[in-house]
This record gives structure tokens, C-alpha cells and sequence, in this order.
């Protein structure tokens, strides 16, 4: 007969990535291509460094691009505010069997705020793109700085399995 027993414990780092990477492509499709029209015009044959001097220098399409950036992030961070305040998880983490807890029980509203900061556009929350993830590398919790913030962990699921004999 197995018995087996089970804690939480920090989630690997690939794991993350891996269930980062779902959902970005989950939003690849449900909100990002829907958008793709906007941006088609000023990237016809051209290469992308073309097409970003074109962006850069053309004032008019930065003024219509802001509201479908502003847009997109705003739904990017929706995704992700949504799903870990109700759930504790987003689809790439769920497809990965990882959660998010919070240090003091249930996941507040204002932790899964702080959480998903780097998604919101503003100066200076979109440097946290850059420096929040990379911080987790330095942590041996694996904890990303709007994690520490927001006295948050994402935890992996682990079990033993111990066999059971019974002796006769």
C-alpha cells in the first residue's frame, strides 16, 4: 500500500518561465492578434528596424498607437490580476501545478495588485518589466521583487510516496 504526503515548497524557476511563457501566449491570441491590424500598416515590407525609425519618427501613428497600448496592457494586466486574486492561479500555472499564497493566508485584492504592477504602463512601473523577474534569480526563495512587495510566493505541490508493507 503507498501512502503519500505532500508540502508546498518555492516553485523551480523553469516551471515559471514555462508557465510565464503560456500565458503570454495565451495572450498572444486572445489579445494581442486582434490588435495586429493597428500595427500592420507601418510594418509592411519593411524590416523591423525600418518599421520601428518609421514608428519613432511618425507622430501621428504614436498618438493613434497609445489607447491600443494602453489597451492591451491594460488587458494583460486584467489577465493576470483576475485569475490570481480569484484562483491563486493563471492558466500557465495551473498547466504547471503551481499556486500563489500569500504569507498571511488568502490572497488579498491589493496582493494581486502590487503582484502584476509591471504590466501597467507608467513610468515607473514598466521598469519593473525588466527588474522584477530578474531579481528572482537572486533570491533563494526564487521570489520576484513585486513578490517581496506584495508578501507573496508562487509554491509547487510536491509528494512522497512512501510504500507501506505489511508483514504477516
Amino acid at each position: 500500500m503507498k501512502k503519500s504526503r505532500s508540502f508546498t515548497g518555492p516553485a523551480l524557476i523553469w516551471k515559471r518561465i514555462v508557465a510565464f511563457l503560456i500565458d503570454i501566449f495565451i495572450l498572444a491570441l486572445f489579445v494581442f492578434l486582434p490588435f495586429r491590424g493597428v500595427f500592420a500598416g507601418s510594418m509592411r515590407e519593411a524590416s523591423f528596424m525600418e518599421s520601428l525609425k518609421n514608428i519613432a519618427s511618425n507622430g501621428e501613428f504614436i498618438k493613434e498607437f497609445i489607447p491600443y497600448y494602453i489597451a492591451m496592457s491594460l488587458l494583460t494586466f486584467l489577465y493576470f490580476f483576475i485569475l490570481e486574486s480569484k484562483m491563486q492561479q493563471t492558466i500557465g500555472k495551473k498547466i504547471m501545478n503551481l499556486y500563489i499564497v500569500s504569507d498571511n493566508n488568502q490572497i488579498k485584492k491589493w496582493q494581486a495588485f502590487v503582484r502584476n504592477l509591471m504590466f501597467i504602463p507608467v513610468f515607473p512601473f514598466d521598469w519593473l518589466m525588466i527588474i522584477d523577474p530578474v531579481f528572482m534569480f537572486f533570491k533563494s526563495s526564487n521570489q520576484r521583487l513585486s513578490e517581496i512587495l506584495s508578501k507573496t510566493r508562487v509554491v509547487e505541490r510536491y509528494s512522497i510516496s512512501k510504500k507501506i508493507v505489511f508483514e504477516q
